[in-house]
């Protein structure tokens, strides 16, 4: 039996560093991938790791880098042998989240009527746009914007209620505040806002296009709950706030069915000979693009173990905290993406290595995360050398040892040190690995209570929650691990013993998540709109999903393991609730 004449999807990422474009036929085999490295193929930018530093935090980006790269992008898909443009159906993709792009009055008529017979860059650039920087997310200039919103609705936690966030430096409504502050002309002229992620979809369509909802969820401006913007958040930025929202364009594009932005842009059909019929399906931000770059499921875990680790979790509870994120989900109605981030991650468990092993040898470390027999049962720790997100408190090492008293109440011991390094090595994973169990419990749905563990209801601290042990009697469907500590088999085993996912844990190798969620966004969108498929995504991805090639099963996790924890969640607890003294 032959295989159907092959057709293509393509998936973008538009990061800070680059232009990555991917290409996969419906098999989700990819066919091939294509880089513009900003520093490097347009060094005339002057730019560094693809943005310029200026005075007081500002960092930002020139946008007529990212549409010369465009063009550059197409020129060489355009002499593939192995794959035509005129057969590619759909494209979506992931740009660097909360950047923002300003548009003039212009812009409209400008891309409508490009001509193919001269650059994007000569025809958009300076006039279809009013300022021709992006902000980017490494920006931390907005302090005093960032104030003024949590100060406009009541704080942090109110903040994180209403749009899933608290005030961040990076997140566009402040950003967009402190422009319409200090730059107030550029303000004026500008006639539409859109995030990077529209700002490529509109390229790419030759009109302007809405904001996708999920990304808009990253600006400080959005109600997750009620999807749609919030008076009085718009007021920090201008207090017309029907101009503020025609300047963002009006009402973002839903995410509950998926629905194309436009049509390939006659510019890239007759340049490139791109298919006139290609549908653009709305691009979103990297870190939601990451998951669904993934066949992640309502309450399957992604976790990330970097430099820092992070966390990214599927879930269909809203429960926010000013400690975290919370997105609605980019492909699957009703649901959230939750969004983790820790500062010390790979570097804090370096620091111990490096103390058992002055040659950077990883056995001695290893080895003592998976002896059992040390008898750190009663130990418990922090180990913060850099200032901590979650919990927010600056660095610190606590060390303690813990007992239960008769009435529940844990008493805690502080020590200076353990018995030796060895004990450290293994209980900074194990910390580690319960922070991360703690934070995602009340973001997984009631389902995963496992009945099998004993939790007594005396009340545990963590951030802004108070919760009994109960709560925390939950376990997730599935983890992901992915990152450069992903193949410590140590680490890595005893991550998922803390976690106790029921029904696998999965390591697998994602260089190119953000591109490759584009990618299957694309297909199953299109597939979707044309009722080639009923299937929802997440369904859709993890039958389709290469399995056997693209992961590696680490198998399951024994109730027992995953109970031996339960007694160090209040300890855990306690043991936080001294960095805040």
């Amino acid at each position: 039996m032959t295989r159907e004449k092959s057709v293509y999807f393509l998936g973008f990422d538009l990061s800070t560093q680059q232009l990555k474009c991917l290409v996969i036929d419906q098999y989700l085999t990819l066919v091939h991938s294509e880089t513009i490295g900003f520093d490097k193929d347009l060094p005339e930018y002057g730019t560094h790791k693809g943005v310029y530093l200026k005075e007081e935090g500002t960092i930002e980006c020139p946008v007529a880098m990212w549409i010369e790269a465009i063009d550059m992008v197409f020129e060489r898909l355009s002499k593939r042998k192995n794959f035509s443009l005129k057969d590619v159906k759909a494209m979506s993709g992931s740009c660097q989240q909360h950047g923002s792009v300003y548009w003039s009055s212009k812009a409209e008529e400008l891309l409508q009527n490009l001509d193919y017979n001269r650059a994007l860059k000569e025809q958009l650039c300076p006039d279809a746009f009013s300022r021709d920087v992006a902000p980017n997310w490494q920006d931390h200039s907005t302090g005093a914007q960032c104030d003024a919103f949590e100060e406009s609705c009541g704080g942090a936690e109110m903040l994180a209620q209403i749009t899933g966030s608290r005030a961040h430096y990076r997140f566009t409504g402040p950003q967009i505040m402190k422009i319409a502050e200090n730059e107030p002309e550029t303000y004026a002229k500008t006639a539409r806002i859109s995030l990077v992620s529209s700002f490529l979809a509109s390229l790419l369509a030759g009109d302007l296009t809405p904001l996708e909802e999920a990304d808009a969820c990253g600006m400080n401006l959005y109600s997750v709950e009620d999807r749609d913007y919030v008076d009085s958040l718009l007021c920090n930025i201008d207090q017309n706030v029907d101009d503020v929202r025609k300047k963002l364009g009006g009402q973002p594009v839903s995410t509950d069915k998926p629905s194309p932005v436009g049509k390939s842009s006659p510019y890239f059909v007759k340049k490139y000979g791109l298919n006139p019929e290609c549908q653009i399906f709305p691009f979103t931000g990297d870190n939601l693009a990451t998951i669904c770059s993934l066949p992640l499921q309502k309450n399957d875990v992604l976790v990330s173990l970097g430099t820092s680790t992070t966390i990214l979790l599927v879930t269909d509870q809203y429960h926010p905290s000013p400690n975290y994120h919370l997105f609605i989900h980019p492909t699957i109605p009703h649901h959230y993406m939750g969004m983790i981030c820790y500062c010390n991650g790979s570097l804090a468990r370096e620091r111990i290595r490096d103390q058992l092993s002055p040659s950077h040898d990883w056995r001695p470390f290893n080895d003592a995360v998976l002896d059992d027999s040390l008898g750190t049962d009663n130990e418990i720790g922090c180990y913060f050398p850099l200032g901590e997100i979650v919990p927010n408190v600056p660095s610190n090492y606590r060390r303690a040892t813990f007992s239960r008293s008769s009435d529940g109440k844990v008493e805690l011991n502080m020590v200076d040190s353990f018995k030796d390094v060895t004990h450290d090595a293994k209980n900074i994973v194990e910390s580690q690995a319960l922070s991360c169990r703690v934070r995602i419990s009340p973001l997984l749905s009631d389902e995963c209570i496992d009945p099998a563990a004993k939790l007594d209801e005396s009340r545990v601290h963590f951030d802004c929650d108070f919760f009994p042990l109960s709560e925390y009697n939950k376990r997730p469907r599935r983890a992901f691990f992915v990152g450069g500590a992903s193949k410590n088999d140590a680490i890595v085993d005893r991550f998922a013993q803390v976690l106790g996912a029921t029904q696998g844990n999965f390591r697998l190798e994602t260089p190119n998540s953000c591109a490759l969620g584009g990618c299957y966004k694309a297909l199953w969108s299109h597939l979707f709109h044309e009722g080639s498929t009923s299937a929802p995504f997440g369904e859709f991805l993890n039958e389709a999903f290469n399995w056997k090639t693209d992961t590696e099963a680490l198998g399951d996790t024994t109730s027992e393991r995953w109970q031996y924890y339960n007694n160090k969640i209040p300890a855990l607890s306690a043991l936080e609730e001294t960095l805040y003294k």
